[in-house]
């Protein structure tokens, strides 16, 4: 392990951090988050030390656990930000100097669907996975996952000792990581570093140069990184004033259109688009009926909304409130042509937390 602050400093020039919370990297499950919850793994920032104390115990910018009084051990899974060819896996226990956890090992999975929400990340200490979580964090069977890192021991948070970095033998693609503690106790961060692919990769960044309406919430915040803090943190609409009476569906369990809403959004680069997924989070009473998406490749500085030459990417598809897909269906029609631009349409109204665009550059 010697050399890991250059071998550190190396990696973050060379790969992307994809277990990065604001690069869009979460936890999804972890057993136990008593002293300190298992999101402070992925913070961008070094840990820091602070002489307080919480009601639980010593404050510790980390995760946690308590000590282990039951059977098994502690971990957690986290989906990556995007997926990619993982490089090398850097651990920090600073500060955990009597209560690191001494061995640690990591297992991977490529998912094609992202999981049913397994736990109401509380992102509150003095808490552990109930026993329905635990049964749903068991169906993804992540104890069968790949083993990238084997049982492996850890040092103390002392400064000389603190930074482990593992390089990874033989390199494959991975969106979500399995991190086991044996049998408890405290890391201060986790990062994983994944190539830069020409391959599929997430959308960061858009411009929105064009909306219906944006009573509630800008669609600007669509495309962000970051999980949706909460129905503020989201592109929601204002009612239709003019909705009916009574709310008829059509033959196929859409609502019966009385009106749509819209925004376009200007991608970061030119793609190929492979995939999206909907978010709704925090949208519970609110999420839209229906989402459909289309793209287009344009130079013009303002775009029509009305505009034919528009190509669906994502036919209308009802979407489920308050899920991290929301999709109820994958029916993406992979562009074979670069675009920059969506258009973003609900029916008839409500609120999305983030729409995750994948793409690749195009092959011609």
């Amino acid at each position: 392990m010697d050399g890991a602050k250059n071998e550190s400093a190396e990696a973050r020039e060379s790969y992307k951090d994809v277990s990065s919370q604001k690069n869009g990297a979460k936890v999804l499950f972890a057993t136990d988050d008593f002293f300190a919850v298992a999101e402070n793994l992925l913070k961008e920032e070094e840990p820091e030390w602070n002489e307080n104390y919480t009601e639980y115990g010593k404050w510790m910018d980390g995760w946690e656990t308590r000590r282990k009084r039951i059977d098994g051990h502690d971990w957690a899974i986290i989906a990556l930000s995007d997926p990619c060819e993982l490089r090398s896996i850097h651990l920090d226990t600073a500060f955990f100097t009597g209560n690191f956890a001494p061995r640690f090992s990591v297992q991977a999975a490529h998912l094609v669907d992202d999981p049913k929400p397994i736990q109401d990340r509380r992102n509150k200490m003095g808490t552990a996975a109930t026993d329905v979580e635990l049964e749903k964090a068991r169906e993804l069977k992540s104890e069968d996952w790949d083993e990238i890192i084997p049982m492996t021991s850890l040092r103390s948070g002392h400064a000389e000792t603190r930074k482990h970095v593992f390089e990874i033998a033989n390199p494959r693609t991975y969106s979500h990581v399995r991190l086991n503690i044996y049998p408890d106790g405290g890391i201060a961060r986790l990062r994983i570093f994944g190539s830069e692919s020409t391959g599929r990769q997430l959308l960061l960044r858009s411009e929105c140069v064009a909306f219906s309406n944006a009573h509630y919430g800008s669609p600007e915040v669509l495309l962000e990184a970051s999980p949706s803090k909460g129905m503020h943190d989201g592109w929601e609409t204002a009612r239709k004033t003019e909705r009916p009476w009574k709310i008829d569906l059509d033959d196929s369990g859409f609502i019966k259109a009385y009106g749509e809403e819209w925004a376009i959004l200007r991608l970061e680069t030119d793609v190929c688009i492979d995939d999206i997924q909907v978010d709704t989070t925090h949208f519970k009473g609110n999420c839209p009926d229906s989402v459909k998406i289309e793209a287009k490749l344009s130079n013009d500085e303002k775009l029509h909304s009305s505009d034919d030459s528009w190509i669906t990417v994502l036919p209308k598809t009802k979407l489920v409130a308050n899920r991290s897909n929301g999709l109820t269906s994958r029916n993406v029609v992979a562009t074979k042509q670069p675009v920059n631009h969506i258009k973003v349409t609900i029916e008839p109204d409500g609120g999305l937390a983030r729409i995750r665009i994948f793409g690749s550059k195009c092959r011609h």
